[in-house]
């Protein structure tokens, strides 16, 4: 009988011992994975942490990877739109979903090991590119993604690297600049001009091109009361419109943070050859900027930047800019 009670102490300590050893070996017990890391800092990452808790895709990061993940802090949630935790959690899953896989990077990704050089790009988990940005301004060296600064760099974890950023970044959704431009309700006069000048291939090409683009009110404001006004209107005229409008590069907002001097103005040449100024404004903690063609009385203001496209950055403006008064 004793060598029975002998043999079933020591089962109970072998499996007892297994269960042990199996949890040391399990990835969720390791306490500096990346989803330990996000979770241990719930009162940064809270809003990203909710995101990745209603897809689903938390566990990935206790995979061994590596991964790099650019995560936004609270504050860029809210500065997106997500008041609270609650709205992320009230996001369509598959809003979420491409907005968590575009901030994952398969691989460990050390940003300041990068060459200094603009826009460099780099695939995402979802397939597509974001652009790296790595720059010397002033004194500090700096790292932009996507026109976004990284605030927080290299945060390790066993299985690769946390990056904190400022802003939600916008996942690719439209491949190329004219599906980005045909796809923007306030672009119908563009886009008629771009096809009235015949410029709409330009926009289907590799670029990579940056494009001001004017809202249906700016071509209102110009002369332009109807899209058959446009119809009507000579392509060639267009076409020397239009190019006043694109530059042959991509341009991020930050992008002339880190260029401009200290007058705060850049000069640039558009893609027939004439200049625009770009004027940087600091607004506290962010930087905005207005671009004006020599026959602009004001400025024109940007509505909304940094639309990325496979080739190219697409902004909108409220104003049609001219060469000439």
């Amino acid at each position: 009988m004793k060598k029975y009670i002998l043999f079933g102490l020591m089962t109970a300590a072998l499996i007892s011992c297994k269960k042990d050893d199996d949890n040391l070996s399990r990835p969720d017990k390791d306490n500096n994975n990346i989803l330990y890391v996000i979770e241990d800092n719930k009162f940064n990452f809270s809003f990203f942490n909710t995101a990745i808790t209603v897809t689903n895709y938390g566990p990935t990061f206790r995979e061994k990877g590596p991964y790099t993940v650019l995560i936004p802090d609270d504050n860029a949630f809210q500065k997106s739109g997500y008041n609270t935790v609650s709205d992320v959690a009230k996001e369509k899953g598959a809003v979420l979903m491409n907005m968590v896989k575009y901030h994952t990077l398969p691989g460990k990704w050390q940003l300041d090991k990068l060459p200094f050089r603009f826009n460099q790009p780099v695939t995402t988990a979802t397939g597509a590119q974001l652009y790296v940005t790595h720059w010397v301004h002033g004194t500090d060296t700096v790292i932009v993604v996507n026109g976004t600064r990284v605030t927080a760099l290299n945060m390790p974890a066993s299985n690769g690297l946390i990056q904190v950023i400022n802003t939600v970044l916008n996942p690719l959704v439209q491949d190329k600049l004219s599906d980005a431009v045909a796809a923007e309700p306030s672009l119908t006069y563009f886009n008629a001009a771009l096809q009235r000048a015949g410029l709409k291939d330009l926009l289907k090409g590799d670029g990579p091109l940056t494009i001001f683009a004017p809202g249906n009110d700016a071509f209102i404001n110009a002369g332009f009361p109807t899209t058959d006004s446009i119809v009507k209107t000579d392509p060639a005229l267009l076409r020397n419109l239009l190019q006043f409008h694109m530059l042959a590069t991509r341009r991020f907002v930050y992008d002339y943070v880190l260029t401009t001097d200290n007058s705060n103005q850049t000069q640039q040449n558009m893609l027939n050859n004439s200049a625009t100024t770009v004027n940087l404004q600091n607004n506290g903690n962010d930087y905005s900027i207005t671009i004006q063609g020599a026959g602009n009385r004001q400025p024109a203001q940007v509505l909304k930047s940094n639309v990325l496209t496979n080739n190219g950055v697409l902004h909108i403006i409220d104003q049609v800019l001219t060469e000439n008064f």
